[in-house]
């Protein structure tokens, strides 16, 4: 075989390789959450035509800006091979201090009280697992329960109602049916994005995600960043809170318990590896619709609530094994 049919048959190969089949593969692969997403829509639109009113539409998407907001956050830490389960303390302490300030002050302060006392909650998680070394599971555990503690003793148990129409409205308007919460989201996503991917400090993350000591010994500022991305974190939940706060109208010790556990499988269904290394700000955001789509079609077809967490459930550990099979796959391919 001559030189030119080497070079034609390896141009054949390539082409073959990447065919519009192979294409149309290779996305399916990576956005196969959005293609599960849309089927679900429909499936659900079929059965009951009112998921499509924008009324029902607008309240599927203020659930998912929830969700996705503290997702956001998550999602830099998990992407680092951290944890934090204080979510729900950290929303409701952020939460009562929106609902107690607010007669008194306006509503910027009151929005940038939340998230400085975001910060400051997620600076004590970043220093406990930096400084303190204790496992992030186990220090944020300890600490969703101080930050719940917190909470109660503040309202003494009792529900802080928000007086300011105006705090209501800025926080559930809507542009059209879109609520500005996932607007917000949008934007918090697409910043997100840009930090894992353009940054210094998220190729950091990355790079300890992926392998801690290696990231030592090539002299990356580990502990600096580690405790940076719990502060960044401690924001994005605060933030949550804010916007949540003002669709419930109030706040209370118990307005987010559990909650942690419905961010961390928008989190982690979306894509990004528990093991840390990788992460998808794109499928957290998924993610997040994903399972508010799900709660939503069970109130629609009249499903009792505890399914919810069945459902849930299956569909992160199905998640889960699909993510882990897929990166052992992908090891394969690399070793050979």
């Amino acid at each position: 075989m001559t030189t030119t049919d080497t070079t034609v048959a390896d141009s054949t190969a390539v082409a073959t390789r990447t065919g519009p089949l192979t294409v149309a593969r290779r996305l399916l692969a990576r956005h196969y959450l959005v293609v599960v997403l849309v089927a679900l829509c429909v499936a659900v639109g079929l059965a009951r035509p009112s998921f499509w009113g924008t009324g029902n539409l607008s309240n599927v998407l203020f659930q998912a800006s929830f969700v996705g907001l503290a997702a956001c956050g998550m999602t830099l830490l998990i992407s680092a091979g951290l944890l934090d389960l204080s979510v729900g303390g950290v929303i409701a302490v952020s939460s009562i201090a929106v609902a107690t300030v607010l007669p008194h002050t306006t509503i910027g302060a009151a929005i940038a009280l939340a998230l400085l006392i975001g910060a400051g909650l997620g600076l004590l998680n970043g220093l406990l697992v930096t400084y303190v070394r204790i496992a992030p599971f186990i220090a944020t555990l300890g600490t969703l329960y101080l930050f719940l503690g917190l909470a109660f003793i503040w309202t003494s148990g009792k529900v802080v109602p928000i007086t300011s129409s105006n705090y209501r409205a800025t926080t559930t308007g809507t542009l059209g049916w879109v609520p500005v919460p996932f607007l917000v989201l949008v934007v918090l996503a697409f910043v997100t994005y840009l930090v894992l991917q353009r940054t210094y400090f998220g190729r950091t993350l990355r790079a300890f995600g992926s392998n801690e000591r290696a990231a030592e010994l090539a002299g990356l500022p580990v502990a600096r960043v580690k405790v940076g991305v719990f502060v960044v974190a401690g924001i994005c939940f605060a933030l949550a809170g804010v916007f949540m706060a003002g669709r419930l109208s109030s706040a209370e010790g118990n307005m987010a318990m559990g909650f942690e556990m419905n961010v961390i499988a928008a989190v982690v269904v979306g894509g990004t590896a528990l093991r840390g290394g990788r992460a998808t700000t794109f499928g957290t955001v998924v993610g997040a619709v994903l399972f508010a789509v799900l709660a939503n079609a069970l109130n629609l077809l009249a499903v009792a609530s505890y399914w919810q967490y069945v459902l849930t459930g299956t569909v992160l550990v199905a998640a889960v094994a699909l993510g882990a099979r897929r990166s052992a796959a992908a090891e394969v391919r690399g070793a050979g």
